[in-house]
């Protein structure tokens, strides 16, 4: 089971990488095409925010 302070980092994640996320992506907006390391960027930010919602699920659930 995670600890709360635990909890609450994946949560600050969560809300972090959702900012980023949405800087990029409106980022890309202007341009068109997107650079291939701008994409990478933002799938690995999806995956983050997706595990961190797993776990933060989780441990709601307990």
């Amino acid at each position: 089971m995670a600890d709360d302070s635990e909890i609450a980092w994946h949560r600050e994640q969560i809300a972090k990488n959702r900012s980023l996320l949405k800087e990029l992506e409106a980022g890309n907006t202007a341009g068109g095409d997107v650079f291939p390391e701008t994409q990478s960027e933002i799938d690995h930010l999806k995956a983050q925010i997706a595990q961190s919602e797993l776990i933060v699920a989780a441990s709601e659930k307990l």
